[in-house]
């Protein structure tokens, strides 16, 4: 006796039945990726600083790395982290490194762009309270790299300030 595997179904109502399952996966998909990159960049902004390294995005478990030097840092957000002249260049330098290791996750064009955000953020910081490089890209790329973020309608007023100030801080050292 042969057994029949489709139940039946011709092959247009089979073709039919894997359409809509495609197209229910393209929307899930759709809804995970909805969020802009000033939606994201806020989140991660507004996040308070966590050493948690059971927290999948806490600096610990992205950086692979213990971050106890970073106690003093923790519960405060990332914006106050990035835009104050008072936090430790540590704390910085593990920002950078954070916002680094984000872009090399690859994940969706808007989160990687937030986290470029924070990456340069963390640099300038550094560039402009610190009068410390810690980055190895020139001073003519860094300089080109705030033009570029200062011209993003999604980057807050603040961060866009401080990348003004980095600017003319790799304008003048690179003379």
């Amino acid at each position: 006796m042969k057994e029949e595997t489709t139940y039946g179904m011709s092959p247009e109502q089979i073709a039919r039945l894997l359409a809509i399952g495609l197209e229910t996966a393209d929307d899930e998909d759709d809804l995970g990726d909805s969020r802009t990159t000033a939606e994201i960049l806020r989140d991660m902004l507004q996040s308070k600083l966590r050493l948690d390294p059971t927290i999948p995005d806490s600096l610990p478990a992205v950086l692979n790395r213990p971050c106890e030097n970073l106690l003093p840092a923790v519960d405060q957000a990332v914006s106050e982290l990035l835009l104050s002249s008072e936090t430790d260049a540590t704390i910085i330098e593990a920002l950078k490194d954070y916002g680094k290791e984000l872009v090399r996750r690859r994940g969706p064009e808007a989160e990687t762009g937030a986290a470029t955000s924070v990456y340069y953020a963390a640099i300038a910081n550094a560039l402009v309270f610190h009068q410390h490089k810690i980055t190895q890209h020139t001073y003519a790329r860094l300089q080109e790299a705030f033009l570029d973020l200062e011209k993003k309608q999604w980057i807050p007023s603040d961060l866009r300030g401080l990348f003004k100030k980095a600017e003319a801080v790799c304008q003048e050292r690179k003379e």
